[in-house]
């Protein structure tokens, strides 16, 4: 109902204007709702389509997996989460033999070990690499070796190296040593030098 209508019926001003506002006050809380309802309507409409699309799809999913063997995919994923498993104990097993053959080097030559093989040896190597402790364990077990009466020849300092070139036609040079001369020149000048 609009103003106009209730003006062509001959109603004053007053009189529609009343009408009017008790119209409005039952008329828009109800279209009010009406129109929540009408949005709610079009929102589960738009998720049913959505649901709709996905089922669809999930049942297309299910169509290539129809023939599937699942316990022989079940067994196939267990048998690579062990070999990932047994690859990754292996990996850490290489660094801790790593870091254990580092610090037994370390140990070792801070020792004055003059043969790493044969002191490796005499150690009880799998109760080291056990230890919670390995780096004072190690190096209390060398020490063990470097006093001990049947060990200690492996332990002291190392061989003096040689000074020189090490020429293998010539002489070795040296402290004190004179070089030789090394061409027809050189020793003829060194022959009329020394007289």
């Amino acid at each position: 109902m609009t103003r106009e209508e209730l003006e062509a019926l001959g109603m004053t001003k007053e009189q529609i204007n009343g009408t009017l506002d008790m119209y409005h006050k039952e008329h828009d809380p109800v279209q009010k709702e009406f129109d929540t309802v009408k949005a709610d309507l079009a929102a589960a409409q738009e998720k049913v389509k959505t649901h709709e699309g996905t089922i669809k799809g999930l049942k297309k999913d299910l169509e290539e997996f129809k023939d599937a063997d699942v316990s022989g995919m079940k067994q196939k994923i267990e048998d690579l989460e062990k070999d990932i498993k047994a690859k990754d104990a292996d990996y850490q097993q290489q660094i801790a033999d790593r870091d254990f053959n580092d610090v037994l080097k370390d140990s070792i030559n801070a020792a004055h070990g003059k043969n790493a093989k044969a002191i490796t040896a005499l150690l009880d190597v799998d109760t080291l690499k056990a230890s919670k402790n390995q780096k004072e364990d190690v190096a209390a077990a060398i020490k063990v070796l470097s006093e001990a009466e049947d060990s200690k020849m492996l332990f002291g300092e190392a061989e003096p190296k040689p000074a020189g070139t090490g020429d293998p036609i010539g002489g070795v040079g040296g402290t004190g040593a004179k070089p030789q001369a090394d061409s027809l020149i050189g020793a003829l000048t060194e022959r009329y030098n020394s007289k």
